[in-house]
C-alpha cells in the first residue's frame, strides 16, 4: 500500500511538473547599466580588515618575527590600497554614501596599521580595539546602504 502511494504521489508530482507554462522570457531593451561598485569595494574593504586583524594578532604573540609583522603589514598595505581603487565611482546617492563609509572605514584601517608598526617597533601603546569598533560600524552601514546582508 505505501509503495502505491509513494507512486501515485510521484505521477501527480510529474503531471503537474510537465504541464506548468514555462516562464515568460526577460527582455532587456535599452543600455545596460553599469555594474555597481559596492560589493566589489565592501569585499576588498573587508579583506584589508581581515589582513589588519591577522597583522594585529602578531603583536599579541611578542615578540614576533620582524620579518613576519614586516610582511603582514606590507599585505594590509596593498589590500588597503586595492580596496581604497575598488570605492570609486557610484550613481546613487546611497552608493556614493556607502563608498564614502567605506573609505572612512579603509582610513580607520590604514590608522591603526601605522599604530600598530610603531607599537611592534616599541613606540607606545595600541589602540586597535577600540578602533575596531568604528571600523566594524562603518562597514556595517556600508553594506546597509549597498543593500547588502
Amino acid at each position: 500500500m505505501r509503495k502505491i502511494l509513494i507512486v501515485a504521489v510521484f505521477a501527480a508530482f510529474a503531471i503537474w511538473y510537465l504541464k506548468r507554462r514555462p516562464a515568460e522570457p526577460v527582455t532587456v531593451t535599452g543600455t545596460s547599466a553599469a555594474p555597481s561598485p559596492g560589493p566589489g569595494c565592501l569585499l576588498e574593504s573587508e579583506n584589508a580588515n581581515r589582513l589588519l586583524a591577522d597583522t594585529s594578532r602578531l603583536l599579541a604573540s611578542m615578540p614576533a618575527s620582524e620579518s613576519a609583522f614586516h610582511d603582514a603589514e606590507n599585505r594590509t598595505t596593498q589590500a588597503i590600497a586595492r580596496a581604497e581603487a575598488a570605492c570609486t565611482g557610484g550613481s546613487t546617492d546611497a552608493e556614493r554614501a556607502g563608498l564614502q563609509d567605506a573609505l572612512e572605514a579603509l582610513s580607520l584601517i590604514r590608522t591603526t596599521l601605522s599604530e600598530a608598526s610603531g607599537a611592534a617597533r616599541g613606540g607606545g601603546g595600541f589602540q586597535g580595539a577600540i578602533r575596531q569598533e568604528q571600523i566594524d560600524s562603518r562597514l556595517s552601514s556600508a553594506r546597509s546602504k549597498f543593500g547588502l546582508r
